[in-house]
């Protein structure tokens, strides 16, 4: 059995780009090559690594065991070369976030590790479904999520706390009440992030249940989007305390206070299977030191 890097970077390839077409682009080679190379490592192991259902690739059992391995040997390869090369490799790290955190702390963050390191991560913001899933499928390093992930396999370890609060317009007719009881609130239209983020997942586990029969009239997938409507009293929202301390927002929303406070923690989050390259390290340590510092 002869198996390469190259055949191994083409499995991770197909795994993070999901398609052929995709990773032959990502690694300058064309798609006949590619298909060709995955051919020749499932001969070499004699097993077949993905599914194929109507010309679409899915990775299976077997490819999914030789995943993290492929991704370990990858990132090896490019420890060594950092250490012999130009340093280039060094650059190599797959960030996930989701999207609170990429809005409100990933820009000071991302400025500081620049001026430390000279260099950014590669960067992805979704909801935290969709990172959590991506980190699972390696093709992400590491994350930072609103919030522990709930599917199998993934290490979340505490890093920021976070107070979610109730936001309104300042000319909603709440605005310039006192304590705001969950029966008026309970009246009040909702303009939510979407199924599957973290923060409509905290709003249904921890304030709905207070509520009767919340109406979500809106289900948004960006802040702006949200904020927007609640600005024109469309309904109010529920939303990271984070958001008030920016100055272009403080002039148009106010804290509503609500019988009870919420807070939740935000997390570093990775597979339990990845291999801690020295790039990978170094990005967890800055993390934890710079939450540390800042809050």
């Amino acid at each position: 059995m002869n198996i390469t890097l190259k055949q191994l970077s083409v499995l991770v390839a197909i795994v993070r780009h999901g398609s052929m077409t995709q990773a032959a682009d990502a690694l300058f080679m064309t798609k006949g090559a590619v298909s060709q190379t995955l051919a020749e490592l499932e001969s070499q192991l004699g097993v077949q690594l993905f599914d194929r259902q109507h010309a679409r690739l899915f990775i299976n059992h077997e490819g999914r065991k030789l995943l993290p391995v492929a991704d370990e040997l990858l990132a090896r390869m490019q420890g060594i070369e950092q250490l012999f090369g130009d340093n280039q490799a060094d650059t190599q790290l797959r960030l996930g976030c989701t999207k609170t955190i990429g809005s409100y702390l990933l820009p000071d963050m991302l400025g500081e590790f620049e001026r430390h390191h000279g260099w950014l991560p590669q960067l992805v913001i979704a909801n935290t479904q969709k990172i959590s899933s991506m980190i699972n499928r390696f093709e992400i390093d590491v994350a930072l999520l609103e919030g522990p992930a709930t599917e199998p396999n993934l290490i979340c370890e505490p890093w920021i706390e976070d107070e979610m609060v109730v936001v309104a317009g300042k000319n909603h007719p709440l605005a310039q009440k006192g304590p705001i009881s969950y029966i008026q609130l309970s009246q009040e239209r909702w303009v939510l992030r979407e199924q599957g983020s973290s923060s409509r997942a905290f709003f249904e586990n921890q304030l709905a249940l207070h509520l009767n029969n919340p109406q979500v009239v809106l289900s948004l997938n960006a802040f702006d989007a949200i904020l927007s409507c609640v600005r024109h009293n469309l309904g109010i929202t529920f939303i990271s305390s984070r958001m008030l301390e920016q100055p272009f927002y403080a002039d148009h929303f106010v804290q509503l206070p609500t019988e009870q406070r919420f807070f939740r923690k935000f997390t570093l989050c990775y597979q339990q299977n990845k291999f801690f390259s020295p790039t990978l390290t170094k990005w967890m340590q800055f993390s934890q030191t710079w939450a540390t510092a800042k809050y």
